[in-house]
């Protein structure tokens, strides 16, 4: 059958359209993976820095050997003051009791009696009269001193203030602690050469101490300024020290550690203890130059 060119025509038009219709299928191009790593992050271990409180040492200190429970700290009185206090046994059960002014002077001066039977702790009263203008500051010191040499063997005291007329301020006190304990030596120990002194104390003025080596005649023979290692100002905490001196004879001696007031220029406290010096030659005589 023979098609016209029209036919022909007209057939090409409609397949080259069916064509343009038809939709290629596209392939999906593939992801590529995403890529894990395999290396570890490694765990820090954070370590907290222990901070270490040195070790105030274990206070193991008695009653105070003279307590002065009236009046206390920081009190105002009038003439007489009224003194009161409890006290370790003493030389017939003698204390003295003094008022020392700021600028170091002695005010006023008497003694005190223990009230408990010898060797016995017990109370203690005294009435000091004094005669001042105005007001001063002022310093209680109640001591006990040695039957051998005349020493002070212990001595406590408190800040006051004192005036010539007005109301009194009686501060309260609270009972503490020795303020000054010696561990060693103790009493009748044999020293040859260094006096190894340690104990426990509260010092009053930039944690110093001073320990002293004293004779049979209540000399001086060596002395050696410490510190206490407390953890703080106003702490108390222990002392130690080796203080080495020379005698020529063997005798009672003592060891005396005080708390200087730089208030007064005198002691706040001080503690000792009675022991034997043995000889251990004097020292050499300074070289001649010529």
């Amino acid at each position: 059958m023979k098609r016209s060119p029209l036919f022909v025509t007209c057939l090409l038009v409609v397949m080259i359209w069916l064509a343009s219709c038809m939709t290629t299928p596209t392939t999906p191009i593939p992801t590529p993976p995403t890529a894990t790593s395999d290396v570890m992050t490694p765990t820090v271990d954070v370590v907290t820095p222990t901070v270490t409180t040195p070790d105030p040492g274990t206070d193991e200190r008695g009653e105070e050997s003279i307590l002065i429970l009236e009046p206390g700290n920081g009190s105002r009185v009038i003439s007489p003051v009224r003194i009161a206090g409890i006290a370790d046994p003493t030389f017939e059960q003698s204390l003295v009791a003094r008022l020392v002014l700021d600028d170091g002077s002695e005010l006023a001066l008497a003694p005190a009696q223990i009230e408990a039977e010898l060797g016995q702790r017990g109370p203690f009263v005294v009435e000091v009269p004094f005669s001042i203008t105005g007001e001063r500051q002022a310093f209680i010191q109640v001591y006990a001193s040695s039957a051998r040499d005349g020493g002070t063997t212990h001595l406590a005291s408190v800040g006051i203030t004192i005036a010539d007329a007005g109301a009194e301020e009686i501060v309260a006190v609270t009972p503490h602690p020795e303020r000054i304990a010696i561990f060693e030596p103790q009493n009748a120990d044999t020293i040859s050469g260094v006096a190894h002194v340690e104990g426990f104390a509260l010092a009053s003025f930039e944690q110093t101490l001073v320990i002293e080596v004293l004779d049979a005649d209540g000399n001086v023979i060596a002395s050696e300024p410490i510190m206490v290692e407390a953890p703080d100002l106003g702490q108390p905490g222990p002392f130690s020290a080796d203080v080495p001196y020379r005698v020529t004879e063997t005798g009672p001696g003592r060891i005396v550690v005080r708390d200087p007031s730089p208030a007064f220029g005198g002691d706040s406290h001080l503690a000792s203890v009675e022991v034997t010096l043995e000889a251990n030659g004097a020292y050499p005589a300074p070289q001649a130059y010529p």
